[in-house]
């Protein structure tokens, strides 16, 4: 387990490598497999036949949520079934689920007993709940260029912290863990919403891509493609030249120490600290989680 932070201001965030065989894709080389975890998301590698049932649960009542999609909404489960296999098979694709807590709550209190102590960590222990899916894709590990895509999550999340916090997550896990000279976002030209998501994660646009896809009713997609550099997350200078020549991810880790976590990658300047902030403002100020979530009830 790797747990970063860089200041009291900046989130902590644990990156946990898995068994080889509790995840089904090898694409990020030897950062496949991570679990990625702040104190209320966690992202968990997807094992095929262990995780699109419970997906799938949640997913089900709710067929929209793939509406943008090339491939469109997926009404059985085996077409549900078919899309997350054709996933784990894509040499360029990534895919987590993702989990929320209620924040803990735990205190310890004067004049209880050690057993009513115990016993009150029990109950008020934190209850992970599965609420949708997010994905690497575009995956060039040579080039350090990857996408954030493919996102859905329960609608009883939609308007809460959750979306931020899950692609702030892998934003970091992205720079930080993948060295990403370049993540982009892309989407529909008619999906507003993702368009305007994008702006409000620190994406930049870069242009769109006319006749990009045909989607699945027939109709052409032109593509909205947007991106975020490590030059923009750290708020640093843009680099012209790379100054990495071992493209190896696993020199991720001495590189995250080298640059420094707490040598200004986190600047006010940077979108991370820009991120950061706006998640703070969701998280007092937005839409509170459903009560099922702190009840540790899955969402159906």
């Amino acid at each position: 387990m790797i747990p970063t932070t860089g200041s009291n201001s900046v989130p902590l965030i644990q990156y946990t490598q898995l068994s080889p065989t509790e995840y089904s894709q090898q694409t990020l080389g030897v950062k496949s497999g991570m679990r990625i975890e702040t104190d209320q998301i966690r992202l968990e590698p997807i094992l095929l036949d262990r995780d699109v049932p419970e997906l799938w649960k949640v997913y089900k009542n709710h067929p929209e949520l793939w509406t943008w999609m090339p491939h469109g909404p997926a009404m059985t489960y085996e077409e549900f079934y078919d899309v997350q296999a054709k996933f784990c098979a894509a040499k360029d694709f990534f895919n987590w689920s993702v989990y929320v807590s209620a924040p803990s709550s735990a205190q310890s209190d004067e004049g209880v007993s050690i057993k009513e102590e115990e016993e009150k960590k029990e109950k008020e222990k934190k209850k992970w709940v599965l609420c949708g899916s997010i994905c690497l894709l575009d995956i060039s590990l040579p080039f350090r260029r990857f996408e954030v895509g493919s996102i859905w999550f329960h609608p009883s999340v939609h308007g809460t912290f959750v979306v931020l916090e899950t692609t702030y997550a892998l934003l970091r896990f992205s720079f930080e863990q993948l060295q990403a000279g370049r993540v982009q976002w892309k989407t529909h030209f008619k999906n507003i919403a993702s368009q305007k998501a994008a702006v409000k994660l620190g994406f930049d646009l870069d242009g769109i891509h006319r006749k990009h896809m045909i989607h699945m009713d027939g109709t052409w997609r032109h593509t909205y493609y947007y991106s975020i550099t490590d030059d923009d997350w750290f708020g640093r200078e843009e680099e012209t030249v790379d100054g990495r020549p071992n493209l190896d991810v696993a020199a991720a880790a001495a590189a995250l120490i080298s640059e420094g976590m707490n040598d200004g990658q986190a600047t006010s300047k940077g979108r991370q600290h820009r991120l950061e902030q706006l998640m703070a403002s969701r998280k007092n100020e937005g839409k509170a989680l459903p009560a099922t979530i702190a009840l540790g009830k899955a969402l159906v």
